[in-house]
């Protein structure tokens, strides 16, 4: 009882604030729903871009040259009335400028809703569509050979499957994983563990407090995996050449490769593998272990 108290205090005290700053205040009960459909022809070069709030996005690919859009939207009222009456106040706009597809949701009105208000979108775009995806509060996931990826989100993960470009992706809640794509991951998530399973790229994956795997080969360059509170474990191929910093305050380095190393402890590794290696990978968690090992 007490619990619920204090939960309650707590909500009436940010609605109050949140008043003095000109902001309607709602704490959703019920929800109503409309979708809003829209198609597109595809160019050769077509890049889509996708802002919802408080919602999911999700896209798959097809072979054929349309783009098929639906948004969902939620409107939430203290009654199912107030709720289907909220969804005039959840704007959705679809419009083509060129090459570029902008699918656009959000709120007309400065109201600020605890609870289901929101808007999710669903896509189907040609392979190698260039994809640009913004949410708060939800999962993105992606699924077939898209082209190049943006995506963020506040409070969610991201699954991205069979991508055929460069992917830049982060959340500050949730975790990552990727399998596919090709050229230059940029990964970071606060609070999540990323899962890398790709060919021939070049890594820069940062999580706060959540595990790093990666299976696959790198290409030349500068690779980074970096957490602070998990572990971090590399699966390359026998025959791959690096060079190697690695280091951990509170846990163990092992290694499968026999590394040339000028400095080695059971918490830092700087060395090499193989001969010129053109790979240069940096390692760091300050608890965890990391291991780097060759894939079976």
């Amino acid at each position: 009882m007490k619990r619920l108290s204090l939960i309650v205090s707590l909500i009436a005290i940010a609605a109050l604030n949140l008043s003095a700053c000109g902001a309607n205040i709602s704490i959703n009960l019920f929800t109503a729903n409309e979708v809003v459909s829209q198609s597109f022809t595809a160019t050769g070069s077509t890049r889509v871009v996708v802002e919802m709030f408080n919602g999911n996005i999700d896209v798959i690919t097809g072979n054929d040259s349309t783009i098929k859009i639906d948004v969902d939207k939620r409107g939430g009222g203290n009654s199912q009335e107030a709720a289907q009456a909220d969804l005039k106040n959840v704007a959705v706009s679809m419009t083509q400028t060129g090459d570029t597809i902008n699918v656009v949701a959000k709120r007309t009105d400065k109201q600020v809703d605890i609870g289901n208000s929101g808007a999710s979108a669903s896509l189907r775009v040609p392979n190698g569509t260039q994809i640009e995806m913004h949410t708060g509060n939800g999962k993105i996931t992606l699924s077939g050979p898209v082209g190049n990826v943006v995506a963020t989100t506040s409070n969610g993960a991201l699954e991205v499957k069979g991508a055929a470009g460069s992917l830049n992706l982060t959340t500050s809640n949730g975790g990552i994983t990727v399998n596919g794509g090709s050229g230059q991951f940029v990964l970071e998530t606060s609070n999540g563990g990323i899962d890398v399973t790709a060919d021939n790229v070049t890594v820069a994956a940062r999580s706060s407090n959540g595990s790093i795997t990666f299976k696959g080969s790198l290409a030349a360059g500068n690779q980074s995996f970096r957490t602070d509170n998990s572990s971090i474990t590399l699966n390359l191929p026998a025959g791959t050449s690096f060079s190697v910093n690695a280091d951990t305050s509170n846990g163990k380095i092992t290694s499968d490769f026999n590394v040339t190393a000028s400095s080695f402890s059971d918490t830092l590794l700087q060395g090499s593998v193989g001969e010129n290696p053109q790979i240069t990978i940096g390692l760091h968690t300050s608890n965890g272990n990391i291991a780097i090992k060759q894939s079976k």
